[in-house]
């Protein structure tokens, strides 16, 4: 999966986050990236140009993505009148799939760009931050079954300095 899920997450978070307030070096208009940053040792001319090959890519989908929401609703509107045009609507559908895979490439293709961005020591950060990230549905459960503190300075399953919270008397019935 080459690091997919990793650099998706790091993309969206660089593409949609509006920050409240600007932290110490950060660009106006830029999301607050201080943590990767600091993880794989970013330097804010890598930021800046993953974050435009970002901006790119998300232009390019969001035309695409208004075609296919063009195409759905008029496949939905002849689907819901009756038509009986099969190769009509056989058509239409074949155009949204393949616009789906049109995105699909592009969204791969944003992926392995903004990895070209970075070094072959900061890849093999981002590799371990990959595989951390494939435990969450693990440690997600380790904390339901308070087999692991909650992280620190958040709030999580079980006790915590404010008391055991709503779950944690569950079991005091």
């Amino acid at each position: 999966m080459r690091n997919n899920f990793v650099l998706s997450a790091i993309f969206v978070a660089v593409s949609f986050a509006q920050p409240p307030a600007m932290g110490p070096g950060q660009a106006p208009g830029q999301p607050p990236v201080s943590e990767i940053k600091a993880y794989l040792s970013l330097t804010d001319t890598q930021i800046t140009s993953i974050t435009t090959a970002l901006r790119t890519a998300a232009d390019a989908n969001r035309t695409l993505a208004e075609q296919m929401r063009t195409k759905q609703e008029a496949l939905q509107t002849a689907l819901t009148s009756g038509s009986t045009d099969a190769a009509a609507i056989g058509r239409a559908m074949l155009e949204i799939q393949a616009i789906r895979k049109q995105l699909e490439a592009n969204h791969t293709k944003s992926l392995e760009q903004a990895a070209s961005f970075l070094s072959a020591d900061q890849k093999t950060k981002l590799k371990a931050l990959e595989d951390a990230a494939k435990l969450q549905p693990v440690i997600h459960e380790a904390h339901a079954l308070q087999l692991l503190a909650p992280p620190a300075g958040g709030p999580g399953p079980g006790p915590g300095p404010q008391g055991p919270g709503r779950r944690g008397f569950a079991n005091f019935r």
